[in-house]
């Protein structure tokens, strides 16, 4: 069969190959024909040139020749012992400055992206090199910069003053909270403010992306810039710092956001200390941006989390909703209309606690999220890393509840005792999901702690609500990010049920526990054709009887489908008669043969919670073998992480 003409044309092929990612081009695309890798190869991406006070011959020709070529530019400093060695610092900081202008001049910089760190962020050396860059803006347009300290208005301004053409500005810091400004440096703040008068900036009409970390605040710091830059499509001001800064202040930012930048389409303000208020609600939906389509908050100002877990559960009591809560399971129809159901983009940005090593807690928000999904179809992207989705919230056949009443032999359900239906999802189209799954801690304190998900049965109960409701609800994903503190993914735990999702493309998993991560407990994926459910079901027997006592009270009968052309069987969620369903489906799709798992798939990340240095090590070449046997082209990560970054 001829090739169509079109597909010779290498402009062409680099249009249609930009919609894949990198790694697919490169492990997949290229091996289709000599001319679709000499186009791949073309397209992708060069490494890094990194750049330090201390390269030597034959290390600095290196990077001088990589200059032409590199699209992306490091400069860190390494730490040094020597004393006494700032003006050699400044000689060769002159030189390699000298080196980037010749070939500007000449021509031949293909830089696009610049990040600076270490003391090289400091004024001293920005000073000099933003002119440069200013010089280069016909090919760098996005500058990053990584601070040892808070930036204030000095560094901003500066940068937006000299740099025109800029379209991406990142400035954040080292460390992911720092500890509040003493009385010394609040006064030398003062006095650095007092001898720089603020000014207005020069308009920068390129610049779409502003984003600042751990800013100080200081009283016109931020509305000289949203006046300077009209064009903004993404503003975040995350975690900033209220030096000279009141609270009127912020009411007055948010009016004059919405009022400067008509195309802002992402937002996010957070001040320590400070918290969104109703008044703050009021006028951030009253002077929304037109093109506003995406929210962006702090997990704190969700956060509904119990008081104490060491209180009876008889004087348990959730603390009052927060404003964003009470906006996110709203059903006015005018904040549903202009706001909810226009939403393609929500974050909840994790907030680090006190001094930035306490573990951020399970953010629990009593369903408002939940409540939120039912009512945003057009979400696309959520991305809530430790906000809690509630496990009784999917749990539309009260399989979970009923379970939790054999075990405490109690006479009376915790929640749902007319037996109604929770509201399903309505943002089918949803492509990036990061959350955390977990029980409600107002459910569970009262009285059904025994059987809260501590057990293995529990568990497996628990992943077969998620995953099959998630094989429902979200046919469209391509992010999923999932944290629980145990997971079992054995095939009796309904971890097969995610093949669904056919356009899967990255998968990273957090937990303390993981359970069914052997061969035999995959080996589902590898077989060469469906055999009986049986034979990788050892749990079937328990897991049959916690269904039969629920499937009576399933409140929702035998279709409870999104479209009313397709019966999705929601009355199988959470039954290990959907792993069989599934065993099903795979017959019927491939006549007894093999089946492409995740045909898509180019990332798989495992994160486990304070295991043993052996036991991960294990664990991860049991898992990596396993995906290359299968999928050659995955990339596997097994890692351990600390307990404070769960």
């Amino acid at each position: 069969m001829p090739i169509p003409m079109a597909l010779t044309i290498p402009e062409i092929l680099e249009c249609i190959f930009s919609f894949l990612s990198n790694r697919r081009r490169l492990m997949v695309v290229q091996f289709v024909s000599k001319q679709w890798q000499a186009v791949c190869r073309h397209m992708a991406d060069p490494p890094p040139t990194a750049w330090d006070f201390y390269l030597i011959e034959p290390q600095y020709s290196v990077f001088v020749a990589s200059l032409t070529t590199s699209r992306v530019l490091r400069l860190f400093s390494k730490g040094s012992h020597f004393q006494d060695v700032t003006a050699w610092k400044d000689e060769r900081w002159r030189k390699l400055l000298a080196v980037v202008d010749a070939l500007q001049t000449e021509g031949k910089i293909q830089l696009q992206e610049v990040l600076v760190g270490d003391e090289l962020s400091s004024i001293h050396f920005l000073e000099p090199l933003l002119p440069v860059l200013d010089r280069c803006s016909t090919s760098i347009s996005i500058l990053r910069l990584q601070l040892k300290e808070r930036p204030d208005r000095t560094v901003l301004h500066l940068v937006l003053r000299v740099c025109s053409n800029l379209q991406v500005l990142d400035i954040k810091t080292e460390y992911a909270m720092l500890v509040p400004l003493r009385d010394e440096t609040v006064a030398a703040l003062e006095a650095k403010e007092a001898e720089s008068p603020l000014e207005a900036l020069p308009v920068r009409s390129r610049l779409k992306t502003l984003e600042i970390a751990h800013l100080i605040l200081t009283s016109g710091a931020v509305e000289t810039v949203v006046n300077a830059c009209t064009a903004l499509r993404q503003l975040t001001i995350w975690q900033a710092y209220p030096a000279q800064f009141t609270k009127q202040d912020g009411t007055l930012m948010i009016r004059r956001v919405a009022s400067t930048c008509p195309l802002l389409n992402t937002f996010h303000l957070s001040i320590q200390g400070w918290s969104w208020s109703n008044a703050d609600m009021t006028i951030f939906l009253d002077y929304q941006p037109p093109c506003l389509t995406g929210w962006s908050f702090s997990d704190k100002d969700i956060e509904m989390n119990l008081p104490s877990m060491a209180l009876s559960p008889s004087v348990q009591s959730r603390p009052p909703v927060t404003p964003l809560c009470r906006i996110l399971q709203s059903t006015d129809s005018l904040i549903l209309t202009n706001h909810h159901q226009r939403l393609t983009f929500l974050e909840l940005k994790r907030t680090p606690r006190n001094n930035g090593r306490d573990r951020v807690p399970d953010v629990q928000c009593a369903g408002a999220l939940h409540q939120f999904l039912c009512n945003a179809p057009c979400l696309q992207h959520l991305l809530a890393p430790n906000v809690v989705l509630e496990i009784e919230n999917l749990d539309i056949n009260n399989i979970l509840q009923q379970e939790r009443l054999s075990l405490n032999n109690m006479k009376s359900q915790p929640r749902d005792s007319q037996g109604s239906v929770p509201p399903l999802w309505a943002c089918h189209g949803l492509r990036t999901l990061h959350v955390t799954f977990d029980h409600d801690q107002g459910i569970v304190y009262q009285g059904a702690a025994a059987a809260s998900g501590k057990g293995k049965d529990v568990s497996t109960l628990d992943s077969l609500i998620v995953f099959g409701y998630l094989s429902r609800c979200c046919l469209d994903l391509r992010d999923l990010q999932m944290r629980r503190w145990s997971t079992t993914v054995s095939m009796e735990a309904g971890f097969c049920l995610l093949s669904r999702l056919k356009r899967l493309e990255k998968m990273i998993l957090t937990g303390r526990h993981f359970d069914g991560f052997t061969k035999q407990d995959l080996g589902w994926i590898l077989k060469e054709s469906p055999g009986s459910t049986a034979k990788w079901l050892p749990g079937l027997s328990m897991l049959t009887a916690a269904s039969s006592r629920s499937r009576s009270r399933s409140p929702g009968g035998n279709q409870l489908a999104i479209d009313s052309s397709v019966d999705l069987k929601w009355d199988l969620v959470g039954r290990v008669e959907d792993v069989q369903e599934w065993e099903r489906e795979i017959k019927a799709r491939t006549g007894g043969d093999r089946w492409c798992t995740w045909p898509g798939l180019e990332y798989l990340q495992l994160k486990w919670v304070d295991s043993h240095e052996g036991a991960v090590n294990k664990m991860r070449q049991e898992v990596v073998s396993l995906w290359r046997e299968r999928w050659p082209a995955v990339e596997v990560v097994v890692e351990k992480m600390r307990f404070f970054e769960y």
